[in-house]
């Protein structure tokens, strides 16, 4: 996964000229919808804070600007052969084809615990990109669709992530990782630094 690397020019785009509307940022919130498993690889919530930290980021604009490196395509193409040895092991992908069904069942299907699809999707999508099974332009199409779909399920990111934390443990109840993801979902949206205070889902 992609270090993160001091800034020197990045324009942030706001909603309006007004302060009083809150910072958006549609692309990277649509990333957010896989931000824990970035924020599990990332070592977890202390080490991706760290990563803030060392890099002197404390205004909303500088955490954005941060985030949008770790989080938007945090899966390098020079990890091809690994990324796709992960989507074949884990959900059988073995190519764009199978990749698209599994994107479109997991958009499609009933289920209780939605935002374990949605998260799933988008990771799987960044996974793809590394594999070279999409491009980044397909990437954020479907993100974007994805983050659609979330905002009518969800009203908030704590309700998302509570929904993804039960829909991990329905899966897999003996996940080896589960205490790692159970604690990011408990506090995904309360740890310093965090971009899930800053960018709402809604």
């Amino acid at each position: 996964m992609k270090k993160i690397i001091p800034i020197i020019l990045i324009t942030l785009y706001l909603s309006s000229c007004g302060n009083s509307k809150p910072v958006k940022d549609e692309t990277l919130t649509s990333f957010m919808l896989g931000g824990i498993y970035f924020i599990n690889g990332y070592g977890g919530i202390e080490s991706t804070n760290g990563m803030m930290i060392d890099a002197g980021y404390t205004s909303d604009a500088d955490l954005i600007s941060g985030y949008k490196q770790i989080f938007e395509f945090p899966f390098e193409r020079t990890e091809k052969s690994g990324s796709k040895r992960v989507l074949k092991e884990w959900w059988d992908i073995t190519d764009k084809t199978s990749l698209l069904e599994e994107i479109e069942n997991l958009k499609t299907r009933e289920y209780a615990h939605k935002a374990w699809d949605y998260a799933r999707i988008v990771n799987n999508a960044c996974i793809a990109y590394s594999a070279e099974y999409l491009s980044k332009d397909e990437v954020k199409k479907i993100t974007n669709e994805t983050l659609v779909l979330a905002r009518k399920d969800f009203e908030n990111w704590n309700d998302y992530y509570t929904n993804f934390d039960l829909g991990r443990k329905d899966w897999n109840p003996e996940d080896e990782q589960g205490e790692s993801f159970e604690s990011i979902a408990k506090n995904i949206t309360s740890y310093p630094n965090s971009i899930y205070t800053i960018l709402p889902l809604k």
